[in-house]
Order: structure tokens, then sequence, then C-alpha cells
């Protein structure tokens, strides 16, 4: 899924990933929802720390401090997972939800290399700081977990509701 980050005036989340400000395209953001337990995922690529039950859908948990080069906390309370909407339907987990803010884009710029795989394609000057913005596709699980929780070819976007796999 390809967000318009140069519209005139693209929305977007601003979150925190440990003590660093992260930035989503809110059109990708389905909702926001508090962290609750995670259910291992046996043999789940690097980055995916389980999955959870949104409602009767089984969906991947996504640990974006990896490729962010962020130590991993324990799962808190406190922390947010962020439903992210694009070929497949995944949580990003953040630590805190800061602000969605609106902002031309002139305030956007690219960074070098490869803006379709790249996981910090942009940057965003907010406030005297330049924030990194994540690219949803680049953190996207990919067909592996799709098959695991159920989807027939892990690429639709349907997830099955394995009861092995229910938040409790």
């Amino acid at each position: 899924m390809r967000t318009d980050l140069h519209a005139s005036s693209p929305l977007l989340l601003v979150g925190r990933v440990g003590n660093r400000a992260v930035v989503i395209p809110a059109a990708a953001v389905e909702r926001v929802v508090r962290m609750v337990a995670l259910t291992a995922l046996p043999e789940a690529p690097p980055g995916v720390v389980g999955v959870v039950n949104v409602q009767g859908t089984v969906l991947p948990v996504v640990d974006p401090r990896p490729r962010l080069g962020v130590e991993t906390p324990r799962v808190h309370p406190d922390q947010h997972l962020v439903l992210i909407s694009g070929r497949r339907r995944y949580l990003l987990w953040l630590d805190g939800i800061e602000q969605v803010t609106s902002v031309g884009s002139d305030a956007l710029e690219s960074v070098a290399g490869d803006n379709d795989t790249a996981p910090v394609p942009n940057v965003l000057r907010l406030e005297g700081d330049l924030l990194p913005v994540l690219s949803p596709d680049a953190f996207d699980p990919g067909p592996i977990v799709g098959a695991a929780v159920g989807s027939p070819d892990g690429a639709d976007g349907r997830e099955a509701r394995p009861s092995a796999f229910r938040a409790r």
C-alpha cells in the first residue's frame, strides 16, 4: 500500500519507539488499541513477536525496534498496537502515541535509498526535529505470517480465527 505523503496536507500519526519519536502515515492506520497479551508464533520471521486476536481476526504483531536499532522492552499495558491496513493487515508495536498532525508537504523530505523497501523512506520536520516516517509496506510481515495464522495463500489479507492463537 503506497500512501501519498506528498499530498498538500498529509495526516500523520506521531508515536514513540523507546524514547524516539516516529511517524506513520494516518492513511495506513485503521485504529490504535492498547497493548494486550501476545501469543507466540513458532518460527516467526524476524520482527514478528506474536499474534493477537482483534475482534475475531488473528493478526501478526510486528516490533519495529530491531530495524530501527532500538532495544525491545518487555510488553507493558501502557504500550499500543497500531492496526495497519495495507497489502495485509498487521499490528505495529509502539511504546506510546503522541499526536495526530497535519503538515504541509514541504515538511517532508525523502531519504536517499530505495523508498519502496526502506523502513524509513522519509523524514518529517516537526517543531525543529527530524522524525523518521515509517513505511507500512517495509514492516509488512509478509505471506509467511499470513499463512501461519490461516490465510489460504497469505497474500489476501484475510486471516482465519484459530482458537490456538486467541489472546488471553
